[in-house]
């Protein structure tokens, strides 16, 4: 079962990302290498993640590696569907239930069937494994207040704190969003017995605070904490700027003209999330975290958490951190009142 996020480990689901080979279909010679180099080094740090977590004895598994193909439906089409980087943005773990939940992109429109191996088997353990209503979606994208009345959310904009989800708002008139009202209503209805408690934010939950353990949280700005949580001590993150390798690699020709045009969907908004925060936790003693910051570490400490530094070295390109990659499907713990 799993209440938090912070009980004691047990099974996760790390991400996977396409194979060079599915760069075959393209010409462009600055492409393929920019881009082999950036599928290649991805998954040789999901599994650095992955040994990582099981020499911490936690089990894990992975979606087979996919395959790129053009998607269509009746009323959209996607020419480069997203891989299953990101097995959180579309699964709700929480007690016995997992929730497949939908997104507003037709690019990730099937993107749980990645999953679907691995949540059968769990299905199959006596776990109930749900999913919202399909969407009707249109090829351009849409912003979330315009399709309201789907159902539609994010199951990175909830975290989880025993008793009780905290969620994101789904949408702002000047922000996109990661839902809709109509979403987040399905969820109340779908996870009964919990207390929700909103994030005065929109967005994913995950890029705003990291529930670290009981009483204690980090952020890069405190006005994202619920009056809930407004006693818990708070470790404060700065806003770092992106690193100027990121910069340097946008700049390059195949960044520019390729993957610009192309991929913009696979990039993703990088000033959406901090990936200093972006952290997963092993247990409420141990986190592995976005890099390295003394100061952070200093103040973990101070706490009794240990951090170990990670470096996912294309989270910026997958707009990404350590606890959108992860998918946590089992932690030792109960049902307690911690807000």
């Amino acid at each position: 079962m799993i209440y938090t996020e912070w009980d004691q480990l047990q099974e996760i689901i790390v991400g996977r990302t396409y194979g060079t080979d599915c760069l075959d279909q393209f010409d462009d010679t600055q492409f393929v290498e920019g881009m082999s180099k950036i599928l290649t080094e991805t998954e040789e740090d999901f599994a650095k993640l992955s040994l990582l977590f099981e020499q911490n004895n936690v089990k894990v598994h992975r979606p087979e590696y996919p395959k790129l193909h053009k998607e269509n439906t009746r009323n959209w089409s996607s020419e480069f569907p997203y891989p299953p980087i990101c097995p959180r943005d579309f699964h709700i773990v929480y007690d016995d239930l997992i929730i497949n939940t939908s997104g507003g992109d037709c690019n990730r429109y099937t993107e749980h069937e990645y999953f679907l191996d691995i949540m059968n088997d769990k299905f199959s353990q006596g776990r109930n494994y749900i999913a919202m209503p399909k969407p009707i979606l249109k090829s351009e994208y849409q912003k979330y207040k315009s399709l309201e009345g789907q159902i539609l959310f994010h199951s990175a904009c909830v975290l989880k704190c025993g008793d009780t989800l905290l969620h994101t708002r789904p949408y702002d008139d000047d922000v996109y969003g990661r839902g809709t009202k109509a979403g987040l209503q399905w969820l109340k209805k779908n996870i009964p017995g919990v207390k929700w408690v909103e994030i005065p934010a929109v967005g994913h939950a995950d890029g705003k605070l990291a529930l670290i353990k009981p009483g204690l949280l980090m952020c890069w700005n405190k006005k994202y904490i619920p009056d809930e949580l407004s006693h818990w001590d708070v470790i404060q993150v700065d806003h770092k700027p992106l690193p100027k390798y990121f910069n340097d690699l946008k700049s390059e020709h195949f960044y520019k003209k390729t993957v610009s045009d192309w991929l913009d969907h696979w990039i993703g908004y990088v000033d959406e999330t901090i990936f200093d925060i972006n952290v997963v936790s092993i247990n409420d003693k141990t986190i592995i975290s976005n890099g390295y910051d003394k100061e952070v570490s200093r103040a973990l400490a101070m706490h009794g958490v240990e951090m170990i530094p990670f470096d996912f070295r294309h989270k910026y390109f997958w707009d990404s951190g350590l606890h959108c990659v992860t998918l946590d499907l089992t932690r030792q713990g109960t049902k307690e009142n911690y807000v």
